[in-house]
């Protein structure tokens, strides 16, 4: 087994007093099984040893130990604390099972215990690995990574060939975006044990994000020589190849994991991204119908029957959003043409959305949505009847009807409306508080800061060459909605420019002010978050800065979804700063007096 030495210290330094030969005969039969790794066995032993002597500290330990490696946590935590009571403190020949106490209430979320409980064992065996090792997984669990890999450190370091200890120190600091770091740690992990699947995926994963394409692909095809009948391996080096649109082998590799498990919702909507990246919508909108399958807490209203495309005349629909608010504002684009078809459509929304969504759409009934309202877990709760509608649909799945190929994305420049009062009020506060313009709104990242999507992103002090333009009257508006005001502060400071921003506008959640500001904008540049979502379903000017090959360009690389939206990307593997450069071109395009957006015939996949 891993780092969790069960198999001695609870038991052979202390006998079990048992009243019989056959009770004795069942407990050395019990830890014969778990050496051998058969928990279910040695469980049913035990609970036999327990009904002749259900106070044996011994028997309950272990029966804590083997509910622990079954997945039943809270069993293994009643069992533990009852044997480790009559065991007393933590001593040098309980530390294991004391260890693997902490474990249990990991398991159930009893962070703050679990951790009492580790550095008591630490304060007595403070060169116990293992120990070291689960306070790290501890404290990532309570969202302290920092002391995690602190923790992580010193396990790796008591246990410098472990290839687990090494795996688990890369993984967070992956975490913390310490890709270079993160890389010669599972490099390390790699040379003990090469052909170890999760060492290899989570360094195929590290080498992607720095841009180590060749790399990358090597570590996950090696995944798939190891285990070639293990169809989540061909699923991931598939996904890999889409990333990187090598869509020839990434079709095989997927079509291989498909042979292998054609029922598996996670591979089939893996799939469904490479069909919808070589513009087989009618195919990859059907597979994507699966992410529902694989995430049945985003399905709503099972109780009511679900669309299935048919006639909307006398029918009442619900739609109901089951994606992060940049898709849902994407998605959007099909609602006036779903409430043409229905008796009457009800959508259910973000709550940031509530007002714009009504603006936009009046014959529709728009209600907010909250997260944990009226969701129906599959198997864990009654199907719930929507009680004003007579069928309900996933946002996402209104595609497959409407959007069946390109000639099915509409041809217009807006799909929602800002408050004209208050477009009128931002248009007099940025003539009166900024000045003239161009006005050019700016953002470089999603709220999500994980080192997957660090590859999406640039950072706001390689924009030089767009933020100079300050010189020659661009006005930049601050449209990035995080904790951002020191990035700012510094770009500010190094480039000699303003970036106009306001203390009283709540930039992540006011979306009928943003919305509000930005129609006032001559150009919005941002990734393809929920500020350039959002830009382009109001009409303005943006450049959405990104790379090439996400499932939502539908093979075209750009956005259908939007006319006012143009992407300027680069390949995965490529370098952001001709990206860059050529928004800066585009700014100065601006400041001439031109359109700084293509139009649809003049745009690239790439520059």
């Amino acid at each position: 087994m891993s780092a969790r030495h069960h198999r001695s210290r609870v038991s052979s330094n202390r006998p079990a007093t048992v009243p019989t030969a056959t009770t004795q005969q069942q407990f050395k039969a019990a830890l014969n099984a778990i050496a051998t790794d058969d928990f279910a066995g040695a469980a049913r032993l035990l609970d036999s040893v327990l009904l002749v002597m259900p106070q044996n500290p011994d028997a309950r330990c272990l029966r804590g130990i083997c509910a622990n490696h079954l997945g039943d946590h809270d069993r293994a935590v009643r069992e533990l604390r009852r044997g480790l009571r009559s065991l007393g403190p933590v001593a040098p020949d309980t530390c294991d099972a004391y260890n693997e106490f902490a474990i249990a209430l990991r398991g159930i979320e009893q962070f703050d215990e679990a951790e009492h409980v580790l550095r008591d064992v630490l304060a007595v065996a403070p060169d116990y690995a293992e120990a070291w090792h689960n306070l790290a997984l501890v404290l990532q669990s309570a969202d302290r990574l920092d002391e995690a890999v602190g923790a992580a450190r010193r396990a790796s370091g008591l246990q410098p060939e472990n290839a687990g200890a090494l795996l688990l120190l890369g993984k967070m600091l992956r975490t913390q975006g310490r890709l270079l770091t993160a890389r010669s740690v599972l490099e390390r992990a790699h040379a003990i044990e090469a052909d170890d699947v999760s060492v290899l995926t989570t360094l195929g994963n590290t080498y992607f994000y720095l841009g180590e394409i060749d790399a990358a692909l090597a570590c996950f095809r090696r995944t798939t020589e190891l285990h070639p009948d293990e169809p989540v391996f061909h699923s991931n080096y598939a996904t890999m190849l889409t990333h990187c649109r090598r869509y020839e082998d990434a079709t095989r590799e997927h079509d291989r994991a498909f042979e292998l498990a054609p029922r598996n919702s996670d591979i089939v909507v893996r799939r469904a991204a490479l069909l919808l990246n070589l513009g087989r919508l009618r195919e990859g909108w059907e597979a994507y119908e699966h992410r529902l399958e694989a995430n049945p807490r985003s399905r709503r209203w099972t109780g009511t029957p679900h669309w299935n495309g048919g006639d909307l005349t006398d029918k009442t629909l619900c739609v109901y959003r089951e994606q992060g608010i940049g898709d849902e504002i994407m998605f959007a684009g099909c609602y006036d043409e779903l409430a043409d078809r229905a008796r009457h459509l009800v959508v259910e929304c973000d709550p940031r959305l509530e007002g714009l969504l009504r603006r936009s759409f009046p014959n529709t009934t728009v209600v907010a949505q909250l997260d944990d309202q009226d969701s129906d877990s599959v198997g864990t709760s009654p199907a719930r009847v929507h009680p004003d509608v007579d069928i309900a649909c996933a946002a996402g799945s209104v595609l497959q009807y409407l959007r069946t190929d390109l000639a099915s994305f509409p041809d217009r420049r807006a799909t929602l409306v800002a408050d004209p009062d208050a477009v009128t009020t931002w248009r007099n506060r940025l003539e009166r508080e900024v000045g003239p313009g161009p006005y050019i709104g700016i953002s470089w990242r999603s709220m999500i800061r994980t080192a997957e999507r660090r590859l999406e992103y640039t950072r706001l002090d390689e924009w030089g060459p767009i933020l100079r333009h300050a010189d020659a009257g661009a006005q930049f508006v601050l449209l990035q909605y995080d904790q951002c005001e020191r990035e700012v502060a510094e770009a500010e400071r190094r480039f000699g420019i303003r970036i106009h921003r306001w203390h009283d506008l709540d930039l992540m959640n006011d979306f009928d002010n943003v919305a509000a500001l930005i129609t006032n904008l001559d150009l919005v540049i941002a990734p393809r978050n929920a500020v350039a979502m959002l830009s382009g379903a109001l009409g303005a000017p943006t450049l959405a800065i990104g790379n090439v090959g996400d499932w939502a360009e539908c093979g075209t690389g750009q956005l259908p979804w939007f006319t006012s939206l143009e992407c300027v990307n680069r390949r995965v593997d490529g370098a952001w700063t001709p990206v860059l450069t050529e928004v800066a071109t585009r700014v100065t395009r601006l400041l001439a007096g031109e359109s700084p957006v293509y139009d649809q015939t003049r745009r690239k996949a790439t520059v």
